[in-house]
């Protein structure tokens, strides 16, 4: 292998990396997010709970695909999964009508289901 194949090997591989490092990262921004907003915004006990555990679950998910990322399509899948959880809740345990709270949850669930299809579908394209 000369030089100049080694670079291009090396730079495609940390690229590839980079690549599913920064919506991990993005998740994990989410997450605390997700954890501090009942600080932020007044929230009732329903909001506060869902945020908070959709809050450690979206940390623990970006952790995992730090650590392992050849995971990454299911963890990409429980993100989702998470994502529009956010969006339902609003409805599902009665605070729609508490517009930041809600909104804040519907914003935050449509960015990590973007995120979560980022980062799962180089993974998802490269299955056989």
């Amino acid at each position: 292998m000369t030089t100049d194949e080694a670079v291009r090997t090396r730079v495609a591989r940390r690229l590839g990396r980079d690549l599913v490092l920064t919506p991990s990262a993005f998740l994990g921004v989410a997450g605390v997010w997700l954890v501090v907003t009942p600080v932020v915004i007044d929230h009732g006990v329903y909001p506060w709970v869902a945020d908070v555990l959709a809050g450690i679950m979206l940390m623990a998910v970006a952790a995992a695909q730090v650590v392992l990322p050849s995971r990454s399509l299911a963890l990409s899948a429980a993100a989702a999964g998470a994502g529009a959880w956010l969006i339902a809740a609003p409805y599902a345990l009665g605070f729609a009508d508490q517009l930041g709270v809600a909104w804040n949850d519907k914003v935050v669930g449509a960015l990590v289901i973007l995120l979560a299809v980022v980062n799962g579908l180089p993974r998802a394209v490269r299955k056989p």
